[in-house]
């Protein structure tokens, strides 16, 4: 539940994006939503671009912190990296089974705001790095460039985290991305040459 302004004017306009689209909304439509005048927005956002790329960063956050407490809560390093992905993958495809209109937003920040794209990007790659660090001191894993790995294995799961991947089912898509990691479980075992 949002409590501060900002995380007020953030969620409101998320909520408008997300029905009526980016590009048909308006300062003072979000200012409405909010219950504030327009002037009292603009004290907070400079513009309705920098609103959605806030929008985007709690969005990516929300999906990262769900990739990461579910990893957390795993016994394996395997079920670790099982249970990050997939708990990815289920964040996107209801984020935007609920957006409709998100695909300007994405294409907002892709275009103008790929800075965001990339921090998240990093924060994936080193929370998959460090999962493949446990695997590797526990004996679960052979011994590998964990970095270079963890990079392998974002990139073959980035279908997984694009939402225009997300026309699919869900249960497709999880069916898809646990045969993906059956595959990737075998090259990580412990005792397979590196």
């Amino acid at each position: 539940m949002p409590t501060s302004d900002k995380e007020i004017i953030v969620a409101a306009a998320i909520k408008r994006f997300s029905r009526y689209g980016y590009g048909k909304t308006t300062m003072a439509e979000i200012a409405a939503d909010c219950d504030m005048s327009v002037g009292n927005l603009y004290r907070f956002y400079k513009n309705k671009e920098d609103i959605a790329v806030e929008g985007a960063r709690v969005c990516m956050s929300e999906k990262a912190e769900a990739g990461e407490r579910a990893a957390a809560q795993a016994d394996a390093a395997m079920q670790a990296l099982r249970d990050y992905c997939l708990a990815r993958l289920r964040f996107l495809h209801h984020f935007v089974s609920e957006t409709p209109h998100m695909y300007e937003l994405v294409q907002l920040i892709a275009d103008k705001h790929r800075d965001v794209l990339l921090h998240f990007e990093d924060r994936a790659g080193e929370t998959i790095r460090d999962i493949i660090m446990t695997g590797i001191d526990g004996g679960e894993f052979r011994v590998c460039d964990a970095a270079s790995v963890a990079a392998d294995i974002y990139n073959a799961t980035a279908k997984y985290n694009m939402p225009l991947c997300m026309d699919a089912p869900l249960k497709q898509l999880e069916a898809e991305l646990d045969s993906l990691l059956d595959l990737i479980q075998s090259g990580l075992k412990a005792g397979k040459a590196s």
